[in-house]
């Protein structure tokens, strides 16, 4: 069963010209022997058949120069609101901790503090939800600036 195995790994190799004369005896053989085998050999040969007809139709110009500055504008970007975002949440949670452990501030303080920012986070989370909701339906996506 190993061996099967490893002759099924070897067939697209085999198809492709890529192994030894040693390996492609073996394959051969074994798509002597085995209909199933042959079966799965004459479907990637179809396959790489069909494939090698297509033809690629490369973008134009302008397009490509649209997504490699989008890439190139976009990604660090989307990373620094990451980074933000994350140092943010771990000094907020950090900040509460430190303020529920103290036993010099009162009551009033830490709970009006918690309600400060609960309520912050909470009207943050609905205008990020009202954004993700409404961006498939934004009709000035596509405006360039």
């Amino acid at each position: 069963m190993r061996d099967e195995q490893q002759l099924e790994r070897m067939l697209s190799a085999y198809l492709d010209g890529e192994l030894t004369q040693a390996d492609q005896q073996r394959v051969r053989v074994w798509l002597e022997d085995s209909a199933d085998a042959r079966e799965r050999f004459e479907e990637m040969r179809q396959i790489q058949q069909i494939t090698s007809s297509m033809s690629f139709i490369p973008p134009p110009d302008d397009r490509i120069d649209e997504l490699t500055e989008r890439l190139s504008v976009q990604a660090p970007r989307n990373m620094g609101w990451i980074m933000l975002l994350l140092g943010t949440v771990l000094l907020a949670a950090f900040t509460a901790s430190q303020l529920w452990r103290a036993p010099d501030i009162p009551w009033p303080v830490k709970y009006g503090s918690g309600g400060i920012a609960g309520g912050f986070l909470f009207l943050l989370g609905s205008v990020a939800r009202q954004r993700w909701l409404e961006h498939p339906h934004d009709r000035y996506r596509g405006v360039k600036r």
